[in-house]
């Protein structure tokens, strides 16, 4: 309600004292939506601060404020100083007028065309922010035929009120009454009562009874109403007869639960995300675990090709074998056409070998992934019970969140790639398309970040995000990554696929490249199965 009408009128009687008698010494601004107009008198400062912003236009006044030394920019320069005589405010419109010796002041809240207008006396123009030419011609000619009171205006209500039709009525008449008076009208209204006296009494309420600022911490509510209209629940109240010091209340607790509000969204967001991720991650873990190993039955296929090597050659896609292990008849059993008969026995040793090292692993990252999914539940009741910014804070770095307004440009650009995490400690983006992949190498990818790309076929560019380069990166992981690049290549139904790799110092957009095109200083090769590696999982980046 501190854009209410008639708040704002009490608001202009109220300042006129203290700025009766100063000088407007200067104008500037260091906000993006706000202005500072400093008076001075008998060398102390008031400061009228006023907001354009749309969504909180105000107009306030300050004892105390202090210009930053940088990111300032002066305004109204050529009409100051000036001397101070009156403040007022249009009788149908909110609109307020400062006027000067030398011109007039206006603050006009009207939505997206909220602005602060100088208008001198010799009938030139500047304003705070941009005018449409047109909007702006329409803008003087309206205040120019506007009546300005400086006194408490209470207007004449002579709609007829017995009928549904009154509120309709009385809007369309009056329309700076503002809709905070309507539903505290449709609040007590009921058949027995006169609804132009109702009006009036509510409108008396607003000019002339005290103010109450009431906050709710846990909703992030913040409001600002007259001493006997309708109190949302809340959990503080503050009461005040003078509207300056109303308006700093609302003011200053509002902006604490704005702050308040912004990070429990963040917290909350993150909290959301990675419990969803890890409920997944934990039933995923869960079926595994559920089918235990395959590490006997890899042994018996391998045991079986050795036994068989002499009947196995180059090139055969499968062979069949009489099962000596389970005494059934045949088994066949599936072989890579491009590996010799004992690299083929070799891979099925192997896969036994990885699949109980794969199953340990889940054990692990099962425990590690319940142990979290606790602790971020738990700090998900307590920001849910109500914490302080102090509180917040504390849980936003235990949790390694960064503020919104501390984002870098490089943590913006994670969220336009995919994302994988290998691990649960490697971080692994690979680009989308061709314009994708030349921002994720030339823009996102860090000098010791390791770069992959499957070699000679077309194909995303994968990298490898190095935060510690004192840590060696495991070979194991290099080529889960490179199983990434290949799966994310034109080569992803191949058998083996080549895929080059190397640290992305090494990696060269030269002058005149197609997109997505990059050439390499130096490069390593590693060859892998084109797959999403045991281990990864696909992390959405809409919340990052």
């Amino acid at each position: 309600m501190i854009k209410n009408y008639f708040f704002l009128n009490r608001f202009i009687v109220e300042v006129s004292d203290y700025l009766e008698g100063s000088r407007l010494v200067e104008a500037f601004s260091q906000d993006k939506d706000n202005i500072i107009l400093t008076f001075n008198k008998n060398d102390q400062n008031n400061y009228l601060e006023i907001s354009t912003n749309p969504g909180l236009p105000f107009i306030n006044l300050r004892k105390n404020f202090y210009r930053a030394k940088k990111n300032t920019l002066s305004m109204f320069g050529s009409y100051l100083p000036a001397s101070f005589q009156s403040i007022s405010i249009s009788d149908t419109d909110r609109i307020i007028k400062i006027s000067l010796t030398n011109s007039d002041i206006y603050f006009a809240v009207r939505g997206k065309f909220t602005n602060v207008t100088l208008i001198s006396n010799d009938h030139s123009k500047a304003t705070f922010k941009k005018y449409d030419d047109k909007y702006f011609e329409e803008f003087v000619e309206e205040v120019n035929n506007l009546r300005f009171t400086q006194e408490l205006h209470f207007p004449a209500i002579d709609v007829m009120g017995d009928d549904n039709l009154f509120i309709e009525k009385v809007r369309k008449r009056f329309p700076f009454i503002g809709k905070e008076i309507f539903n505290e009208f449709n609040r007590r209204d009921d058949e027995t009562k006169d609804k132009i006296i109702l009006l009036n009494v509510l409108i008396t309420e607003v000019l002339y009874d005290d103010i109450a600022v009431l906050t709710n911490t846990k909703t992030f509510d913040v409001h600002l109403v007259p001493g006997n209209f309708y109190k949302q629940p809340f959990d503080k109240i503050y009461e005040f007869d003078s509207v300056t010091d109303a308006f700093n209340s609302y003011l200053q607790n509002y902006y604490a639960t704005e702050e308040l509000k912004n990070k429990y969204k963040q917290i909350d967001r993150y909290l959301t995300r990675e419990l969803t991720r890890l409920s997944s991650k934990l039933n995923n873990l869960r079926t595994q675990l559920e089918k235990g190993s395959r590490e006997e039955a890899y042994k018996k296929l391998g045991n079986l090709l050795l036994i068989n090597l002499k009947s196995l050659h180059k090139g055969m896609t499968v062979i069949e074998v009489e099962d000596i292990y389970s005494g059934s008849d045949k088994i066949k059993i599936k072989l890579d056409p491009v590996l010799t008969p004992k690299q083929n026995s070799d891979r099925y040793f192997e896969r036994a070998r990885n699949d109980r090292i794969n199953l340990e692993k889940s054990k692990q990252f099962y425990s590690e992934s319940e142990r979290k999914y606790l602790i971020l539940t738990n700090t998900k009741k307590r920001i849910e019970a109500g914490c302080s910014v102090k509180e917040l804070n504390d849980i936003m770095k235990e949790l390694k969140i960064k503020n919104t307004d501390q984002t870098t440009e490089k943590d913006d650009l994670k969220l336009k790639f995919k994302h994988y995490l290998i691990n649960d400690k490697y971080h692994i983006f690979v680009g989308k398309d061709s314009k994708n992949n030349d921002l994720l190498t030339t823009k996102f990818a860090k000098q010791n970040d390791y770069w992959f790309h499957a070699r000679s076929v077309s194909g995303s560019h994968v990298v490898l995000r190095i935060d510690n380069t004192k840590e060696a990166v495991p070979k194991d992981i290099l080529k889960k990554v490179a199983s990434l690049a290949a799966y994310h290549s034109k080569a992803k139904t191949a058998g083996l696929v080549p895929v080059s790799y190397c640290f992305k110092k090494y990696v060269v957009k030269k002058k005149g490249m197609p997109v997505g095109q990059v050439a390499l200083l130096r490069e390593e090769t590693l060859l892998v199965r084109p797959e999403i590696p045991t281990g990864s999982e696909y992390i959405q980046n809409d919340l990052l």
